[in-house]
C-alpha cells in the first residue's frame, strides 16, 4: 500500500519535469529573439519597434522545430537559417518583403515592404508616392489613409523617415503584421 503514494508523487514528480523544460524551451525562442533585436529602430505611434536582422521569417507550418521558431500570426520567426520546413521546400523562403522586429515590450511582430501614410489631402499622398518611388496600394481620401508599397522592408523604413515632416502628412510609418505570441 505504501508504494502507491510514493509511485503517484514520483510520476508527478517526472510529469512536472517535463512541462517544465518544455516550457524553458518554449520561452527560449521568443527571448532569443527579443536579443537578436538589435537593428533599426522605428516608432508606429507611441511604440517603438527595433529590427531582428539575424532572424528569418517565412510561412508557419507544424513542423518547425519546437522552441526554435515564434509563431506569429501565419509566420515563423526564427534566428540564423531558415526554418527546417523552409529549406526543405515545404514553405516559402525568406522574403525581403518581411522582416522581424520586437517591439519595446518584447512583443514581436513582422514588419512588411509597405508604409501607411496618413494625410490632410489627397494631393499630399500623390506627391508621396511620387516623392518615394513606390507603389500606391490603397487609398482613401474620407479616412486619410494611404498605403505605400516598395521592394524591400529597408526601402519601406527609408520611405516613412523621407516623408515624416512633409507638409500635410500627419504620419508615416512601417506597416506591421501584430502577432500572437505563440512557440511552436
Amino acid at each position: 500500500m505504501k508504494t502507491l503514494p510514493v509511485l503517484c508523487v514520483s510520476l508527478l514528480g517526472v510529469i512536472g519535469l517535463l512541462l517544465a523544460s518544455g516550457a524553458q524551451a518554449q520561452s527560449a525562442a521568443p527571448e532569443a529573439l527579443r536579443q537578436a533585436a538589435t537593428g533599426a529602430s522605428f516608432k508606429i505611434g507611441d511604440t517603438q519597434f527595433r529590427l531582428a536582422p539575424s532572424a528569418t521569417v517565412t510561412a508557419a507550418d507544424a513542423s518547425a522545430d519546437p522552441g526554435q521558431a515564434v509563431v506569429a500570426g501565419k509566420y515563423a520567426l526564427a534566428l540564423g537559417a531558415a526554418p527546417a520546413s523552409a529549406r526543405r521546400g515545404l514553405a516559402a523562403a525568406p522574403s525581403p518583403k518581411l522582416a522581424a522586429a520586437v517591439s519595446q515590450t518584447g512583443e514581436p511582430v513582422v514588419v512588411t515592404s509597405s508604409i501607411n501614410v496618413y494625410f490632410d489631402q489627397a494631393g499630399v499622398l500623390d506627391e508621396a508616392v511620387r516623392r518615394t518611388g513606390g507603389r500606391l496600394t490603397y487609398a482613401s481620401a474620407i479616412g486619410g489613409k494611404g498605403t505605400i508599397e516598395f521592394d524591400s522592408v529597408q526601402q519601406a523604413l527609408d520611405a516613412a523617415a523621407k516623408l515624416r515632416g512633409q507638409a500635410g502628412i500627419k504620419e508615416a510609418s512601417p506597416k506591421i503584421e501584430q502577432l500572437e505570441n505563440m512557440v511552436l
